[in-house]
């Protein structure tokens, strides 16, 4: 039985070695281009990736073929979303917002007193501190 690698796992084969690097990958960082990126340069990246992981190009059955068709379904997937223009738009918003989030984290404060709860954006429905309690009332 042959092991199976998840699809967010990066394949690299450098000198007669394969490294596995576990990742979660942008859709531009999939296709290997900037964020800034015109359609023209995304389309040209594109199918220069489908030539070189194509899963016909590797030998039936092979652990190989079976990476490259994980790797492809990857790369067809960034390319739909990155060939379009609203849907690109939209996965960019995504892209800044969860960025954002994570850059400024801000601190939770109490519903009753207005001081820090301690926590850290845990987005219950009223946060109270330790002094006021931990249940509304």
């Amino acid at each position: 039985m042959r092991s199976r690698l998840p699809s967010n796992w990066d394949l690299t084969v450098g000198h007669g070695s394969t490294s596995f690097v576990a990742s979660m990958q942008s859709h531009y960082e999939t296709l290997g281009v900037p964020q800034t990126a015109k359609p023209e340069q995304i389309k040209r990246c594109y199918r220069a990736l489908v030539k070189r992981f194509h899963p016909d190009l590797f030998t039936s059955g092979s652990d190989a073929q079976y990476d490259a068709g994980e790797r492809l379904r990857n790369i067809n997937a960034a390319y739909a979303v990155l060939s379009n223009p609203q849907r690109r738009a939209g996965y960019d918003a995504k892209l800044s917002k969860r960025k954002s989030s994570f850059a400024e984290p801000k601190p939770e404060y109490c519903h009753k007193c207005r001081k820090p709860t301690l926590y850290w954006r845990t987005e219950r429905e009223k946060a109270l501190c330790n002094d006021c309690g931990r249940t509304t009332d």
